[in-house]
């Protein structure tokens, strides 16, 4: 009888044990493209090519591993933005409207003093573009490329139910959550970020920075000095 007893109590117990949730995890993405040619310098009505030919299936920043991302998965908008560089502890100006924009494969077009939007074009595997920046004033230029929800940070935290993610080393759910994308910009590599750095506070060189704010500085952002 007390063995009985025991086993109910027991049973009572694990019956009022809350069931764990899936597990939220963060999933960010990396598409991929070049701004030519990569020098230092350039004059003043020349033209900068932004280029994207990509698989959609996009690296996750966190886990390292690929997911296929198509338009209608998830509702990301992309933006270059445009930034007059002028000094160390000075606001970078703005200065969308001093570029004129050539589309030959994508769409781009101006929308503010900061901005302009940029579409590329899917055609069910791949991600192209090919969009002319051309400067019409002179001064160190920073070109950036990002992408963000289109209901703004509101959508961040979003289960993203087209990545299929295996249970975890408990046997929990994990369910993908839509974190902040970036675009990588020439590998990441060929960016000019020292100028950038010369003429900017870069917060890339601050102690204990976000990995968010190194990947925007370093490998989302293009600088060039135009003449």
């Amino acid at each position: 009888m007390r063995l009985l007893f025991a086993s109910s109590l027991l049973l009572s117990f694990l019956g009022c044990e809350k069931e764990k949730g899936p597990v939220a995890v963060p999933v960010g993405f990396l598409p991929e493209v070049t701004i030519t040619p990569t020098a230092r310098t350039m004059q003043r009505g020349d033209t900068l090519w932004l280029e994207m030919n990509c698989s959609d299936s996009l690296l996750d920043r966190h886990s390292g591993r690929r997911f296929r991302v198509r338009p209608q998965d998830v509702a990301l908008r992309s933006a270059i933005l445009f930034r007059r560089l002028v000094g160390v502890g000075q606001e970078p100006a703005s200065i969308a409207p001093s570029f004129r924009i050539v589309e030959k494969i994508g769409r781009a077009a101006v929308k503010g003093s900061i901005s302009a939007s940029f579409e590329p074009e899917y055609n069910g595997a791949r991600y192209r573009a090919r969009i002319g920046l051309i400067p019409t004033q002179t001064g160190v230029t920073a070109i950036s490329l990002i992408m963000v929800p289109v209901e703004g940070t509101r959508g961040l935290g979003r289960f993203t139910p087209f990545v299929a993610l295996p249970p975890d080393a408990e046997g929990r759910e994990q369910k993908a959550v839509l974190d902040e994308s970036f675009y990588v910009i020439n590998g990441g590599k060929a960016n000019n970020f020292d100028l950038f750095a010369q003429h900017t506070k870069a917060y890339f060189f601050e102690p204990g920075i976000h990995i968010q704010q190194d990947i925007y500085e370093t490998k989302s952002t293009f600088t060039v000095e135009v003449k």
